[in-house]
């Protein structure tokens, strides 16, 4: 087994750097620990817009990231470390979580911290969640990897993971909400993320020195390119989503307004505008201009550019918009 130093906390960089090695690196066992500045790591069966407050991630400084594999939303932060490990595959072989868990198990166990399985993918200490597995699977290849709050910004988490719930209707795998902690919370002793990474390389790799594998500047160039093509769209993170819809309604001095989208795709097939607002003309113009538009504040804006909202409608631009 060898340990793949990663320095980067660009999300985009080391999701791809993720698919790059379980897709291109197959002739032994790799470990990597990694973080993330402030991000939110979606599933690939989530609907974003479903899962994460993207107007108050943007305010925050916060980005969103589809991975691979399936689960649940997470925020990640630099108090977070994350590890990923690689590993042959076959449908024969038996490779449970509890695999890939007991040494991080171990690791804790070094802090006076008794941390256990929960459910399939959890790690728990005295019933608050401290970490989050999730596998896939590409050819004879398997990729498990999971989260470690260490020292994280627990504030920050409710913040960009609130989402009313009756705005969306979609097929998309709902978050399953969990009372998370850190880890230096459970433990006397001084614990960081340099510290638990230390112990965890001692875990899995033993008494011997880690075997370390450094990246050479074309597979750095591979996974770049591989961050630019996929991991840094509008349309893996956010439109790679199970088709849904959408409703949102604001009362402002002009009426109440209610819009109503039907997204397929990543993109609006049908636009509906509700309300007690006083208008001097219909809205179906309104309506159609939208159509065909990502849901995306900048396509929005440019379709609705030609309209004279408050003289015909008695709102304004900015107060149709906060309805999408």
């Amino acid at each position: 087994m060898k340990y793949i130093p990663n320095e980067s906390t660009d999300p985009y960089f080391n999701l791809a750097a993720e698919e790059y090695v379980l897709h291109n690196l197959k002739d032994d066992d790799f470990f990597m620990l990694w973080r993330n500045a402030g991000t939110v790591v979606i599933g690939r069966h989530q609907n974003a817009m479903e899962e994460v407050d993207l107007k108050r991630a943007e305010e925050l400084g916060v980005r969103v990231v589809r991975r691979n594999t399936g689960g649940g939303a997470v925020y990640h932060d630099l108090g977070n470390l994350n590890f990923s490990f690689f590993t042959g595959w076959s449908p024969e072989k038996d490779i449970s979580y509890d695999v890939f868990l007991e040494p991080v198990i171990s690791a804790l166990e070094k802090f006076g911290i008794r941390a256990e399985k929960r459910g399939r993918n959890d790690l728990v200490v005295e019933e608050k969640k401290i970490s989050g597995n999730a596998q896939c699977v590409h050819g004879e290849r398997i990729l498990h990897h999971g989260t470690l709050l260490v020292n994280s910004d627990l504030s920050v988490m409710p913040e960009v993971l609130s989402v009313p719930c009756d705005k969306i209707v979609s097929k998309g795998i709902k978050s399953v909400r969990s009372r998370v902690a850190n880890i230096c919370e459970f433990t006397k002793e001084r614990i960081d993320v340099e510290t638990l990474k230390q112990a965890l390389e001692e875990s899995f790799f033993g008494n011997r020195p880690a075997a370390r594998l450094i990246l050479s500047d074309s597979q750095i160039t591979g996974i770049e390119e591989l961050a630019d093509e996929k991991y840094r769209t509008w349309d893996w993170n956010i439109g790679s989503v199970a088709d849904y819809s959408y409703k949102n309604a604001r009362r402002f001095p002009g009426g109440r307004i209610e819009v109503r989208l039907d997204v397929k795709n990543g993109v609006i097939v049908k636009c509906r505008v509700f309300g007690d607002f006083l208008a001097l003309i219909g809205v179906e113009e309104l309506e159609n201009a939208v159509a065909g538009c990502r849901p995306v504040r900048r396509e929005l804006e440019n379709a609705l550019r030609g309209f004279d909202l408050p003289r015909y409608y008695g709102f304004t631009p900015e107060q149709l918009l906060e309805c999408f």
